[in-house]
């Protein structure tokens, strides 16, 4: 399976056997990679849409990793449990958006949660909300993605 150069870059930013939830995960390619690659212990697929996670399941079935993965229709986190994840990865987004969704979810900052974030707008204002909010960014990459530049963010 192979992954745009995006995608595969969040993925390196995820530790081998870690739990993950991929939020907003759309067609659900980074967490049939991590499944089909053995890469993570735990995978969810998280999205408010059902479609898009139809579309994910139909990608887990082609690759036959399909029992690997959890699927959740849920806006944010609002269907991950505290004690399923270690990792969130949130790409693809807005950077408003992330925020939200991190806000919504105040126990990741106490329980330690690696976040992957990668947002596609308002990069300044995830940076400074993250800041405020006692979270550190790690490292951070820039790739090159047909013709588009995109940030990615390891967080802690």
């Amino acid at each position: 399976m192979k992954l745009s150069e995006r995608l595969s870059a969040i993925t390196e930013f995820i530790a081998p056997g870690a739990n993950v939830a991929d939020i907003g995960s759309d067609h659900g390619l980074v967490p049939v990679y991590l499944a089909v690659n053995n890469r993570a212990n735990r995978i969810i697929a998280s999205d408010n849409s059902a479609d898009s996670l139809k579309a994910a399941r139909r990608n887990a079935i082609k690759y036959n990793v399909e029992s690997k993965i959890k699927f959740i229709v849920a806006p944010g986190l609002d269907g991950v449990g505290e004690d399923e994840v270690d990792t969130v990865v949130i790409a693809g987004l807005g950077g408003e958006t992330i925020i939200s969704i991190l806000e919504d979810a105040p126990w990741m900052k106490k329980l330690g949660i690696t976040l992957i974030l990668q947002p596609q707008t308002k990069l300044e204002d995830l940076g400074r909300w993250l800041r405020e909010n006692e979270f550190e960014i790690i490292c951070s990459k820039v790739v090159r993605d047909n013709k588009k530049l995109y940030t990615i963010f390891k967080v802690e």
